[in-house]
């Protein structure tokens, strides 16, 4: 069973640090035995792979200046850290992303098999309590694709909409196009007392890593 890894940079505010610990102490206790590690966006060792600062000023950048988040994903993969101790890795950032894997003009988060990119950057604009809702949402949301929730298209109530996603009232592992459906499908999922419907729960006890 994997550890999470978890780190920020340096620029998210207060409201986004705590957004972060909430969501993940929410997504434990739903899985309570998985580790999670939360380094923030203190430095963690010397040069190389030393912070999240260091992999956004190594990351590719499209001509508008929005972070690759495939470059990130691909730094992450390719970290010494990764084979001393293998991981799950989350990122986040406040810079806006992009992705070479969609035609998007931006794009809120990325995952690839056990590594996930994330921007607070498109809700910055929100209330408060929207703004917190949407990042630990999206946060629990890609950690439920690196748990392969809704992964297999053969399984009942999926599409695919920029990817795999659960179509089940009430779960977080529907796809979210903007800030009000991600936020209106966190309330929704929340009303019933969930995070996760029980589909996805049973994907991730078959393919979590």
């Amino acid at each position: 069973m994997l550890p999470i890894y978890v780190m920020y940079d340096s620029a998210l505010d207060e409201i986004e640090r705590t957004a972060i610990h909430e969501g993940l102490l929410e997504f434990q206790r739903v899985f309570p035995a998985r580790v999670i590690i939360n380094f923030g966006s203190e430095p963690w060792a010397n040069g190389s792979y030393s912070s999240a600062d260091w992999y956004l000023q190594h990351a590719e950048r499209m001509s508008n200046q929005q972070i690759i988040a495939d470059s990130l994903i691909r730094l992450m993969r390719i970290e010494p850290f990764q084979e001393e101790t293998p991981h799950i890795d989350v990122m986040f950032t406040s810079a806006d992303l992009n992705t070479n894997s969609f035609h998007l003009n931006f794009c809120f988060g990325l995952t690839n098999g056990r590594f996930t990119a994330q921007s607070v950057f498109r809700y910055r604009n929100l209330p408060k309590n929207d703004r917190v809702l949407a990042i630990k949402t999206v946060l629990q949301h890609e950690l439920g694709h690196v748990f392969g929730m809704a992964f297999d298209p053969r399984r009942t109530n999926t599409e695919e909409k920029l990817g795999n996603h659960c179509t089940n009232f009430g779960c977080i592992m529907r796809q979210g196009m903007d800030t009000t459906e991600w936020v209106n499908h966190a309330r929704e999922a929340r009303k019933m007392g969930r995070l996760y419907c029980p589909q996805c729960l049973a994907d991730a006890r078959k393919y979590a890593p």
